[in-house]
């Protein structure tokens, strides 16, 4: 009784592993064909998060093939597995072969459809950033023009420019930069220049700040999800390969 229930415990452990290995891989078929009900066609960014998705979980379907290729390597050393001098389409094993050779394809597509992607993103992004940069300094320029002509105005008017001063408290050296902008009009015009320029600069800088960054993410995901996609498409390759090419083994 001993002994059969200790040669029970390796057959359940191949079940488990090969029923494991099973749903590992149905799982992530399952998440990838639901990821396709919410497909935006010509929406970049969701083509980009699609195919992100798709790579990060494509480890998981290879441990699920290597479960199952562990349990069959327990049914030859416990010596269950029948022999097959033949790859059979009804056999599971076809099947992996099969489905591996599917991803390794898919996998291989996947690296210049996800760096055009990146790209297309990328491109929309800066060109956000220079439509916002150029709307920025239109609205910089007419608040200054604007601004400009009010205080120029008023250092014209001298019942105004002491009307501002009661009414705003100014210190000491903003009253003396208002007598001279208004005894040289000249300097106003300068110091109106020398902000607008300030300003712009900081505009640009925002711009260039978005750009690079834009920039960088596009390079970090292009480099990360391309090599792991060359990678997953080797792995996949190599073993339907390996299942189709390979030399059956012979049970003894």
């Amino acid at each position: 009784m001993k002994g059969t229930t200790i040669s029970q415990v390796p057959v359940q452990a191949v079940r488990f592993m090969k029923l494991a290995g099973i749903i590992l891989v149905l799982f992530t078929i399952i998440n990838y064909v639901l990821l396709l009900f919410t497909i935006k066609i010509g929406d970049t960014d969701w083509s980009l998060n699609f195919t992100t998705t798709i790579v990060e979980e494509g480890i998981v379907p290879i441990l699920g093939i290597a479960l199952m290729f562990c349990a069959y390597g327990f049914e030859e050393i416990l010596g269950l597995a029948p022999p097959q001098p033949k790859l059979k389409w009804d056999s599971l094993k076809f099947w992996v072969y099969l489905l591996s050779f599917f991803f390794g394809i898919i996998f291989l597509l996947i690296i210049p459809l996800h760096i055009s992607n990146a790209v297309a993103v990328s491109n929309e992004v800066v060109e956000k950033a220079n439509q916002t940069a150029k709307e920025e300094k239109e609205i910089l320029a007419e608040r200054l023009d604007e601004q400009q002509n009010i205080i120029g105005d008023m250092l014209r008017n001298e019942q105004k420019l002491e009307s501002f001063t009661r009414k705003r408290q100014l210190s000491k050296e903003q009253i003396a930069n208002l007598e001279k902008f208004k005894s040289n009009p000249n300097a106003f015009k300068v110091k109106v220049e020398e902000v607008r320029g300030t300003l712009t600069k900081q505009i640009e800088r925002k711009q260039q700040r978005e750009i690079q960054k834009s920039q960088l993410s596009t390079f970090h995901s292009s480099i990360k999800i391309g090599l792991t996609s060359l990678l997953l498409a080797s792995c996949y390759l190599t073993i339907g390969w390996s299942g189709f090419k390979g030399k059956p083994r012979k049970v003894r």
